[in-house]
């Protein structure tokens, strides 16, 4: 009960109502009029910085890829060191898996060749395989000690993967290189191609090294091919195991040959790897020339223990890559803007990485109409 004189005063009924109305109407305008506002901050197209290339997981110190592992011997320091720095200087990490070791009595059961050096390598590679497999790895890129690999490595593989893609018909949904790839050889000493399937050409590529100073190639050059042109095909077969690259599903396939499997083994790891993409049971896709190429480690051995340090001398230890890593290596490191060719025939003998972007390309493909040709 309110005291005569007190100050709270009530409001009668109907203007209480005739307030709330007014209350409701204003915050029902509120509303409407924030609506549109709000709508059209959202229909704003994303910026720069919301919008992620596909192809950017490649940039990262896995190369697009979820591991790398490096099959070296723990006595081959030397090559430990060569692959440590070179893929520091060009920034990406990788792992090593200790190269396998057979006394002659311990052989029985443990590989498919006599010879101790080819069962020793094969053991070694399905240990990195087994690796996958075990860790439930998405993908993960193997590689020998001996390669070598061009300074504009991930720009390179940022066309293969454009070339991947599009002779896939496939997405980057969960690999930059495409959704439905089994292996990629990166790093061979020739490959076969598909000659049914769609190949990419670029034709003005300045890191792809001449045919005359590759080195010896086990195949034919795929069609289309020539001085400064790169190919990317769905491939058949290769020779050399120097960097490939293999997804989990594919891993599993590689082991089941092996351990479930009663058909004669392959001598060599490549030949069992070239067995699965010839067969339809993995879906291969490679570069020709190859991605990776090789460091003369056979000639180096006959010179001075330090010799790696001998980057700039006019005898190349690199073979198949136009822009040296380990021959540039030092040069990388003092932070030069210029690296140099490895050939003598290369169309640019000094190039900035900076400046360097992924060449032009074409898909070509024949079908019942004839043979086509288009920008990529």
């Amino acid at each position: 009960m309110i005291s005569p004189g007190s100050p709270v005063r009530l409001i009668p009924r109907s203007r209480r109502k005739f307030s709330n109305v007014i209350v409701s109407f204003l915050v029902i305008l509120a509303v409407l009029w924030f609506l549109p506002f709000q709508q059209s901050i959202a229909s704003q197209p994303a910026t720069c910085e919301d919008i992620q290339d596909p192809l950017d997981p490649i940039k990262n110190d896995t190369l697009g890829f979820e591991k790398i592992f490096a099959i070296s011997s723990p006595k081959r320091l030397d090559r430990r060191d060569a692959i440590v720095l070179g893929s520091s200087a060009t920034g990406f990490h990788v792992d090593f898996i200790d190269e396998v070791v057979y006394e002659e009595e311990s052989v029985k059961g443990n590989g498919p060749a006599k010879d101790l050096a080819d069962i020793a390598a094969f053991r070694s590679h399905l240990n990195a395989v087994q690796r996958i497999v075990a860790d439930r790895l998405a993908s993960a890129l193997i590689i020998e000690d001996h390669i070598d690999w061009d300074v504009n490595l991930k720009t390179q593989l940022k066309g293969f993967a454009l070339g991947a893609q599009k002779i896939q018909k496939s997405n980057a949904s969960y690999s930059p290189y495409g959704d439905s790839w089994d292996l990629l050889w990166l790093g061979h000493c020739g490959v076969k191609c598909n000659t049914s399937s769609p190949v990419q050409i670029m034709p003005h590529d300045i890191t792809a090294v001449s045919s005359q100073s590759l080195p010896p190639y086990s195949y034919d050059a795929p069609a289309g091919t020539g001085n400064n042109v790169r190919v990317t095909c769905k491939m058949e077969e290769a020779a050399c195991s120097g960097a490939y690259a293999l997804r989990y599903r594919a891993s599993q396939k590689v082991l089941a040959t092996l351990a479930l499997s009663t058909a004669p083994r392959p001598v060599k790891f490549e030949g069992l790897l070239s067995q699965l993409c010839r067969d339809g049971s993995l879906e291969c896709y490679s570069s020709y020339p190859s991605l990776l190429g090789r460091w003369n480690w056979t000639s180096r051995e006959a010179g001075p223990s330090d010799s790696i340090q001998e980057t700039d001398s006019h005898a190349s230890l690199s073979m198949g890559a136009m822009y040296s890593t380990l021959q540039n290596v030092r040069r990388l490191l003092a932070g030069a803007s210029q690296v140099q060719a490895t050939v003598e025939d290369a169309l640019v003998p000094e190039l900035n990485p900076d400046l360097f972007e992924v060449p032009y390309a074409v898909l070509r493909w024949t079908d019942e109409k004839g043979g086509h040709e288009r920008h990529v």
